[in-house]
């Protein structure tokens, strides 16, 4: 244990000693939490001085599965840091979130059940930002899948965590539109990936690959994607593999003009999409190994009845077997009811 004073909390810090309310004796932060940006802001406004925090090495070999979710915090600040820098025009220096790059790399080469760790992480207010930072995860998982080694799976993270990027030259009022955007619009949300391309281009340490992963990552395998419209292997892999992450995270993730879809329906609809637009090679990868983690997941289904996945055919991963109460449900039969989400 550490005595720490305020000023000096950092996001994935621990606290050691549950901070109470000294009138009701309430607890307002238990031990064991993992700070973030956010709860150290609450402890700044409760007035302390003085926290109790575990010594992090020591934390993390009692408590392993909160590995993932420390290191997730210090990436996350510091990416934040990164695109708050980028929005007004400054440069990013890639030294600032090399650590912590290589660090959630390590944690997620080691860690397999990345769809259950992703809806435990705690999000901020700001699609874009979540979204880079999943499709980061998503991407290094598919980039672990395919057997790359550990400095393409480096260049693959970052062009995750960049692929957007180009939006935050792009005003506000359009990328958080609630309606449909004009064709005008689109068209200027088109050229995110060159602006994201522009602004890799200018920075120290990006490798080619993945400035070409960002400005091709909306490229399409028939040619109907942008800004260039580039057919099958004129696609860099990292483009590819991004496409499909960029995708599965976008349709089950709540946005400000579309409530998330059901990531079964989600993973049909890569499928069909793989026979026009998807590379099929990684997407039958990312969906055969997406769906090992399904089995034992608590899922809520369209009738309101919560089940939990017992089987899943490796032939058809988006139709499991779901066990409600003493009854089995096998929706390669079942045809009225969707599982709309998993739970847990």
């Amino acid at each position: 244990m550490t005595v720490a004073d305020v000023r000096d909390l950092k996001p994935g810090m621990v606290i050691d000693k549950d901070i109470v309310n000294m009138r009701t004796g309430a607890i307002l932060i238990g031990s064991g939490t993992v700070l973030n940006r956010k709860l150290i802001l609450h402890i700044k406004n409760l007035g302390l001085k003085e926290v109790d925090i575990f010594d992090e090495k020591s934390f993390l070999k009692e408590h392993p599965e909160d590995s993932l979710v420390i290191k997730y915090e210090k990436l996350s600040d510091k990416v934040e840091n990164t695109f708050n820098d980028i929005k007004i025009g400054k440069k990013i220096i890639l030294t600032e979130i090399s650590d912590e790059v290589d660090e959630l790399i390590v944690e997620l080469i080691s860690n397999n059940n990345i769809l259950r760790r992703l809806k435990q992480l705690e999000k901020r207010d700001n699609y874009t930002f979540n979204h880079s930072l999943d499709v980061c995860m998503l991407a290094t998982m598919v980039g672990k899948w395919l057997g790359y080694s550990q400095i393409q799976l480096k260049q693959l993270s970052m062009a995750g965590i960049f692929h957007d990027i180009g939006k935050l030259k792009i005003s506000d009022d359009i990328i958080n539109k609630p309606e449909k955007l004009t064709k005008t619009e689109f068209e200027i949300i088109k050229k995110h990936p060159i602006y994201g391309y522009d602004i890799l281009n200018e920075t120290v340490g990006i490798s080619r690959n993945v400035a070409i992963g960002v400005l091709q990552h909306h490229e399409r395998q028939d040619g109907s994607g942008y800004p260039y419209g580039l057919k099958g292997n004129e696609i860099h892999e990292f483009a590819r593999i991004i496409a499909i992450c960029d995708i599965y995270d976008a349709m089950t993730s709540n946005r400000v003009y579309k409530r998330k879809e059901s990531p079964f329906l989600v993973a049909e609809h890569l499928d069909d999409e793989s026979f026009r637009n998807l590379d099929p090679r990684i997407t039958r990868i990312f969906l055969d190994n997406i769906s090992k983690f399904y089995v034992g997941s608590k899922v809520k289904l369209s009738n309101g009845e919560v089940g939990d996945i017992i089987f899943v055919n490796p032939q058809m991963p988006t139709k499991p077997i779901v066990k409600v109460g003493e009854k089995y449900i096998n929706f390669l039969e079942e045809k009225k009811l969707q599982i709309v989400d998993i739970i847990k």
